[in-house]
């Protein structure tokens, strides 16, 4: 055996959910897996917006992960999203970033819609990994595991090197379309050196009054058999899994399904890779060209990409506003316009709030629907983080030699629900 050191370094991480960042060093060489733009200050303190826009190592945004001493060999991202990816722009350019197919295909068409604080300007010069497919990074061996998350594509990370395996979970959950992934990562991680296990859910802010998928699925089906209004549901158009439960129920309950062109283009594109998605033809599914998302297209694409879903069309004059036979995911703008049509002509729309609960604190659009419609919102959202339960079933069935707390605001709670947990402050370093 080798008498080179290899060290776990938790830069970020440590009392925080988002903005993660990890090095694994052997020698002296290095990886870094995930560098997300954080969400909030240590310990879960309000972050200066400010700073987010003008991330630096002065203000505490960027981190001292790429400077002469410390210069790793690649960048490794989990998954696509932004608090796990997002200052993978301040890496230089020689140093390669790797990211999932499916990863890649979220965040190419983000960038077309996106504003420009959201996109990724070095999106071209990623190279990607499959799932399940073992690939090198100077002496790391890296086995990428699809896991079953809100964010299409994610991944856990198993880096092995000279006898050594640290295994990191990424953000993940056991109560998805996907959740049979977590069987596979337990049969195939055994016992490694260290496991860095997130543990958002810990905090409480997650409810699960919603257990899973399914119960999302069957709650919006129930819902639309109570009455005949139609149901506008608040959701992120990237959250695969919600869309495929919106159109799941929509189909069970003779409903048409309204989405935007943004959705849309994100399932044909991920058809390429898992071809079981929607659409499929002939099926109940339409797609409403906001103005802003038709000129994005024809500015990224042509005007005759838009042929391609010339069937499945509707605007304002194709909807009939007497009727209750839809389910719209929109944006709140053309929900509330929408919203005016059907109060209009005497019909009382529903509304789904279906996202973590913190996004609608920050936003008024929320209330002025409310105000508008005489309705409220009504929560059906499952979390797309691990629950305890499937927290410690990993962590039973990969039975780490050492458990380390990532991704949350209550490392504290680990000792009284996981065994052998290390718990590490940011920046400190674990030498295995």
């Amino acid at each position: 055996m080798s008498e080179i050191r290899t060290i776990v370094t938790l830069h970020r991480g440590a009392d925080t959910i988002g903005g993660s960042c990890i090095r694994i060093s052997h020698g002296k060489d290095s990886i870094i897996l995930d560098y997300g733009m954080p969400l909030m200050a240590a310990g879960g303190r309000e972050l200066d917006a400010a700073a987010t826009k003008a991330p630096s190592l002065e203000n505490h945004i960027l981190l001292d992960v790429v400077g002469k001493d410390n210069r790793p060999l690649a960048f490794i991202v989990s998954h696509a999203h932004p608090d796990h990816y997002g200052l993978i722009d301040y890496v230089p350019e020689d140093i390669p970033v790797f990211i999932s197919e499916a990863s890649k295909v979220l965040m190419e068409v983000g960038n077309a819609f996106y504003d420009g604080s959201m996109r990724v300007a070095r999106l071209d010069g990623c190279r990607t990994y499959r799932p399940g497919k073992i690939f090198e990074v100077g002496p790391f061996r890296i086995t990428a595991f699809l896991m079953d998350h809100s964010a299409f594509g994610a991944c856990s990370l198993l880096v092995e090197v000279d006898e050594k395996a640290v295994f990191y979970t990424g953000d993940f959950r056991g109560h998805g379309r996907k959740s049979a992934t977590l069987d596979y990562v337990i049969n195939a991680v055994r016992e490694p050196d260290v496991m860095l296990m997130e543990g958002t859910t810990l905090d409480d802010g997650h409810p699960s009054t919603f257990p899973d998928e399914g119960s999302i699925e069957q709650a919006l089906v129930d819902l639309m058999a109570s009455q005949e209004a139609p149901v506008f549901v608040a959701g992120s158009g990237s959250n695969i899994d919600r869309t495929v439960s919106l159109y799941r129920a929509a189909r069970r309950s003779g409903r048409e399904l309204v989405i935007d062109l943004y959705q849309m283009i994100l399932l044909d594109k991920l058809k390429a890779l898992s071809p079981g998605l929607p659409p499929h033809a002939n099926d109940h599914l339409k797609v409403y060209y906001p103005k802003n998302q038709r000129d994005t297209v024809v500015r990224q694409w042509g005007e005759g990409y838009l042929l391609r879903y010339a069937s499945r069309h509707i605007n304002r004059s194709k909807v009939d506003f007497s009727s209750g036979k839809y389910l719209f995911r929109v944006s709140n703008g053309v929900t509330k316009s929408l919203c005016r049509g059907f109060m209009e002509a005497g019909v009382k729309p529903e509304l789904v709030y279906s996202m973590w609960n913190g996004y609608r604190e920050k936003q008024d659009s929320f209330s002025r629907i409310e105000e508008l419609t005489g309705a409220k919102w009504q929560y059906i959202h499952t979390s797309g983080h691990a629950y305890l339960h499937t927290l410690k079933r990993l962590a039973d069935g990969v039975a780490p030699k050492r458990l380390v707390p990532v991704h949350t605001l209550n490392a504290d709670d680990f000792d009284r629900h996981f065994e052998n947990t290390h718990q590490m402050s940011n920046g400190d370093e674990l030498v295995l």
